[in-house]
């Protein structure tokens, strides 16, 4: 454990000098010990991301190509601001829950 303290330590100012909001995290970090469940997940740095803007749009032109069907321009652009939305609001809750 001391070994590693001054690197902790040099984290901590490191991101107390960017302003990064530590306070919260470490009031989020209270409440996943106390009250556990749902509110672990803040722990798992395994979770899957969302997929980014660009991952969308490639993958909804990736299936219209490969669809035999006729594009339907409509449904294309449904789809692409779907995405987008499911985008926002995965990033809020994201900033919701980690901020």
């Amino acid at each position: 454990m001391d070994s590693t303290r001054p690197v902790f330590d040099q984290l901590n100012k490191s991101c107390l000098d960017r302003q990064l909001p530590v306070d919260i995290w470490r009031s989020s970090e209270h409440l996943a010990m106390e009250e556990r469940g749902d509110k672990l997940s803040i722990f798992d740095i395994n979770h899957k991301k969302p997929p980014t803007l660009a991952e969308i749009t490639l993958q909804l032109t990736d299936s219209n190509v490969k669809s035999s069907d006729d594009v339907k321009v409509v449904d294309w652009i449904s789809d692409g601001i779907k995405a987008e939305n499911d985008q926002w609001v995965s990033d809020i809750i994201s900033y919701l829950l980690f901020y």
